[in-house]
């Protein structure tokens, strides 16, 4: 007799889920119970052994036909049901994709509404109100959850010697196509004349005035001479070009 008593005394526990469905224009679920017709938030009681969190996902799933992922708990809603107290633990959910499965048979319909009409759609003053605090707060998580893209989604990082290369690039590159390429011996033959400065040997070239430094390599006409002007002119055409390609 005792634990009977003790049974009828102790609280309800049901779990349930303020579901969003969309991004841009997020909605929420009210669904509308068969037998009294109220439309309530989904919600159902626990099983036996049956966490809250587990409850809410399959309460959520019979009564939407939803699969949803979880997020941040949002508050409990507290009430009389029956002479007993009810105690439902609500989370905020996302719906994924397309229903899976119909409705359970004690639903007969699912509305997908703006916050404000989802409120006034509500049966029960007690989920309106509830509803009314948590669902501003379950738009701003949903808003920063959209924000945050996965990595799959991340557009993938360009490569940055792939980028456009600037003006003055693109003109020291035409003003050194002008020179044809001379094959020659390994560039340790260099001429005792002395290193080119490879920029004003190419404006040299453009120009037909020789550069400092150049005029000795220019003037001699030697194997070596010649083999200098072309590793400066790979060099030079690795260096300005926006796609290096690696020299051997």
């Amino acid at each position: 007799m005792k634990d009977r008593k003790d049974k009828a005394r102790a609280p309800i526990l049901a779990a349930g889920g303020i579901v969003l469905r969309g991004d841009r224009k997020p909605q929420f679920a009210v669904v509308r119970l068969r037998k009294p017709g109220a439309w309530v938030l989904p919600k159902g009681k626990l099983a036996a052994d049956e966490d809250a969190l587990a409850a809410a996902r399959r309460e959520v799933l019979e009564e939407t036909g939803y699969r949803v992922t979880i997020h941040e708990f949002l508050g409990t809603l507290a009430y009389e049901a029956s002479g007993r107290p009810k105690v439902v633990q609500f989370w905020r959910m996302q719906a994924i994709g397309e229903p899976v499965r119909d409705l359970m048979r004690d639903v007969k319909a699912i509305q997908w509404l703006a916050l404000e009409d989802a409120i006034e759609q509500l049966t029960h003053v007690r989920e309106q109100v509830f509803l009314e605090q948590v669902g501003p707060i379950a738009l701003k998580s949903a808003e920063r959850s959209a924000r945050r893209v996965s990595p799959r989604e991340r557009p993938a990082r360009k490569n940055p010697n792939e980028r456009a290369p600037f003006a003055a690039r693109t003109n020291a590159i035409e003003r050194v196509e002008m020179l044809a390429p001379i094959a020659g011996p390994d560039m340790a033959e260099l001429d005792a004349g002395g290193p080119v400065d490879p920029i004003l040997a190419a404006d040299a070239m453009a120009s037909g005035t020789p550069a400092v430094g150049a005029e000795t390599a220019w003037e001699a006409e030697t194997p070596a001479s010649r083999n200098m002007v072309q590793k400066t002119w790979v060099w030079f055409r690795h260096a300005t070009s926006p796609y290096r390609p690696r020299l051997d």
